[in-house]
């Protein structure tokens, strides 16, 4: 689908962050999304093969990602890379705070986001 074809849809998460170079290192090598492009005092990271990006801003101030209602955000996990992510996960000590089933697993990013992995 071109750019012109395309119909509306989400195209990014905004989401305030303390650091920026923790929050990079987690959601690429951890998780594997890609640089997007660089842009001063912010990260934005696309998903392999996607369209959506994920927009990290720089933020001086400490802030609760509790707070108000924002809950988590998914992120699909193709089937062939399930059981690859869940051992880098494992070896990198990322605790697994819930689980829906056999198909998605709850994490926490550097950040305090909920981040949800679920499989395709």
């Amino acid at each position: 689908m071109t750019t012109a074809t395309r119909g509306q849809g989400l195209r990014h998460l905004a989401l305030k962050t303390r650091d920026l170079t923790a929050t990079e290192r987690f959601y690429v090598d951890v998780l594997g999304l890609e640089l997007a492009f660089p842009h001063h005092g912010m990260l934005f990271l696309q998903t392999p093969g996607g369209d959506d990006l994920l927009n990290f801003i720089a933020a001086a101030r400490t802030f609760d990602p509790e707070a108000g209602g924002f809950d988590h955000f998914g992120l699909r996990v193709p089937s062939s890379a399930w059981a690859t992510l869940q051992k880098r996960l494992k070896r990198l000590s990322v605790r697994i705070r819930g689980r829906r089933g056999r198909e998605s697993i709850y994490i926490r990013d550097p950040n305090g986001y909920t981040v949800e992995l679920y499989r395709d």
